[in-house]
């Protein structure tokens, strides 16, 4: 049995969809070599994640975390609530007795990871081009840290082995990139077949600038109505400037909220425009999709501009900062595009290079690895 024989992974995660659904991947697939996984969360999902924990059969438990002080009251008394963290994490790895550890960065895992056992292995997963604050933080005491994407800084590993082993996605993406699009879903849209279609997204925090951004764009569209047509998921329900917009330009667009199944937008998609984030990057690449990349300004360390600059130094991308991105900027793009449609896709190839649809089962293996050696 593999509660008896298997290895107890115990995975520190939460913070927001882009740390959380990679480490579900990764369970999943430790569980499949015949192991057993707790996940470990925090932060201000947890209650949402221990639900979807749930759902994929996967034992679970909430454990504090507290994000950087952001005031002199907050500096105060960070100390002893983070002290109380590590505590309560302590207390609970003492009952669950892990062979091997993951940190899947962000505030939520710091606490966790600092409070294991000395005898067991640390193993990081790092998603973005440049580390983030908490992996840089624990790197020095990791075994090994995996990443999606070549770090810009090697140095940051801080003499860790790394391994590049990609980003963990979601089992209906890796389904759907090799399976035929979806029959008839620009149509049921309310869009036309056989049109170049734009994919617009902003993610859960960087929507409203870029739909302020195409809202003043459509205007300047009107000349090339008919040859482009836009899938744009808004993140809100507050569309109707966005609407009439495009509209009175008489270009075609569907616009929503956000789409559960999106694969079958990548699909449907020419071109892509989306933030930085190293999801939507690695999500890209398995689609072999061109995009231009706005990186969301105040993301920390300005971590989606190195991965923007990647994605854009191997020809994949091209990466257009939030300052420069006016309807000007973006219609200039969008043309350019439109021109020439063999360049964009010869961009969209040369971004897959960095995908790696096996990279839950990469981790997985090396987690394994990582108890095995800690074994013997």
């Amino acid at each position: 049995m593999a509660e008896e024989h298997g290895k107890h992974l115990v995975i520190a995660c939460g913070g927001t969809g882009g740390h959380f659904f990679p480490t579900l991947a990764i369970a999943q697939a430790f569980v499949a070599l015949g192991n057993r996984v707790t996940l470990m969360v925090a932060g201000a999902h947890s209650a949402e994640q221990l639900e979807i924990a749930a759902k994929f059969g996967l034992p679970a438990v909430e454990v504090p975390a507290v994000r950087g002080p952001q005031s002199v009251m907050d500096a105060l008394l960070f100390p002893f609530r983070f002290l109380n963290c590590i505590w309560k994490a302590k207390s609970c790895l003492k009952q669950l007795r892990p062979d091997v550890m993951l940190g899947m960065g962000s505030y939520a895992s710091v606490a966790t990871c600092l409070a294991r056992p000395s005898k067991v292995p640390l193993v990081l997963h790092e998603g973005n081009a440049f580390m983030g604050k908490a992996n840089r933080m624990l790197a020095r005491r990791a075994s090994r840290i995996g990443l999606s994407l070549p770090l810009t800084y090697p140095e940051q590993c801080k003499g860790a082995v790394s391994r590049l082993v990609g980003m963990p996605l979601r089992q209906a993406l890796l389904d759907a990139v090799i399976a035929p699009p979806q029959t008839g879903f620009l149509t049921s849209l309310g869009l036309v077949e056989g049109v170049p279609t734009v994919l617009v997204f902003g993610g859960s925090q960087g929507a409203r600038a870029i739909n302020e951004l195409f809202t003043k764009l459509a205007p300047l569209l009107k000349d090339r109505a008919g040859h482009i047509q836009f899938l744009h998921l808004t993140g809100t329900d507050d569309n109707a400037a966005l609407q009439e917009a495009y509209a009175s330009a008489g270009v075609a667009a569907s616009i929503r909220r956000a789409d559960s199944q999106i694969q079958h937008c990548y699909q449907a998609a020419s071109l892509v425009v989306c933030r930085g984030g190293a999801s939507s990057l690695c999500e890209l690449a398995l689609f072999s999709k061109p995009a231009i990349i706005i990186p969301l300004p105040s993301a920390a360390d300005d971590h989606q501009t190195v991965n923007a600059r990647f994605a854009e130094s191997i020809g994949g991308a091209k990466c257009l900062p939030q300052d420069q991105a006016t309807p000007e900027a973006m219609r200039s793009l969008l043309v350019e595009f439109l021109e020439h449609p063999v360049r964009a896709a010869e961009m969209g190839r040369k971004l897959h290079q960095i995908a790696r649809p096996d990279a839950a089962n990469s981790m997985a293996a090396l987690l394994a690895e990582v108890a095995q050696e800690a074994k013997t």
